[in-house]
């Protein structure tokens, strides 16, 4: 610790290809040379506490002692009450895209911080043999790169209840509670914006869309749909993908026909549960592990499948 000091200069990173969980593509990762990685903590020691104190409720991505059932955790509350549309969105390779200046100027640091971050920022990238430069994103696998991708998405949840601000209030509700009633709820690049307004989900869209043209990112369409949390919408059926876990309404009660004369439901229950993906996904393993071990002792087939069905468990839970 005592050995480390900010110069203001990076050496390159390493550029390694990792599979992408579900696709054919891969992921590409910067692994920094082991004197940056200490440095980078010793930085994100330093920025972290500040951040924490600043970043807004809803974000759950990269941050400690928070977690994606935290995440789920809020999208429940934002839902419990009242079915709700849903804009399920993701953000088209957002480590690889952040402008960096935008970025700097968010950050507001001190010149040397500054320095030495826009140094690793601009180290470039060796992929085999080859130096490619690298005058955007944060590159993934560098221990300050979540952090940054955070700093640089703050100000969304914030944008979204600006638009909150806007909005006729019903009779019966206060300014805060048309604040209540529009949630965005982010984990890293991945976000839901929840109302019961469709309109207002779209106005939403389109607001989130140029707010992230401003840093250099913007939407990906095709891990991104409108979605009804008890009804169909647009021929899809009720119900989103988050983290793993399906988040659907389904109608109760012996003689419940879905909705009154007025169109509001008449009753419903949220069920919370890992999605058909990752319950395969789970599933394959197993049967990979079992497959691998068919004429391992038992007690040896047990050892390995526990940690894979306390997993599950947790998961789930």
């Amino acid at each position: 610790m005592k050995n480390l000091e900010l110069k203001g200069k990076s050496k390159p990173t390493r550029r390694v290809w990792i599979d992408k969980p579900g696709t054919d593509e891969k992921r590409p990762l910067g692994i920094p040379t082991m004197y940056n990685r200490a440095t980078q903590s010793l930085v994100k020691l330093a920025l972290e506490p500040e951040w924490e104190a600043k970043f807004e409720p809803n974000s759950y991505g990269f941050r400690p002692g928070r977690s994606c059932h935290d995440a789920i955790e809020a999208i429940f509350n934002a839902i419990k009450s009242k079915a709700k549309y849903v804009l399920d969105a993701d953000i088209a390779k957002c480590f690889d895209r952040i402008n960096h200046g935008e970025l700097l100027k968010k950050l507001n640091t001190f010149p040397t911080l500054r320095r030495q971050i826009k140094a690793w920022l601009n180290s470039g990238v060796m992929d085999g043999k080859q130096l490619f430069p690298t005058s955007e994103g944060t590159p993934q696998g560098g221990v300050i790169s979540p952090l940054l991708a955070n700093i640089a998405l703050h100000g969304m949840e914030e944008r979204i209840k600006q638009i909150a601000d806007t909005l006729p209030t019903p009779r019966g509700r206060s300014k805060r509670g048309n604040r209540e009633s529009l949630s965005l709820i982010r984990y890293a690049d991945d976000f839901v914006i929840i109302h019961e307004d469709l309109t207002v989900v779209q106005r939403c869209k389109e607001i989130i869309s140029k707010w992230l043209d401003g840093i250099g990112l913007e939407l990906k369409p095709s891990k991104t749909r409108l979605a009804h949390t008890l009804h169909k919408h647009d021929g899809q059926d009720a119900g989103f993908n988050f983290l793993g876990f399906n988040v659907r309404q389904y109608p109760k009660g012996k003689y419940n026909t879905g909705c009154n004369p007025h169109g509001k439901p008449l009753g419903f229950k949220t069920f919370i549960k890992p999605s058909k993906e990752k319950v395969k996904k789970h599933y394959d393993h197993i049967t990979q592990v079992i497959d691998q071990h068919k004429t391992a002792p038992q007690a040896a087939l047990i050892a390995h499948l526990n940690p894979i069905i306390r997993g599950i468990l947790q998961h789930s839970s």
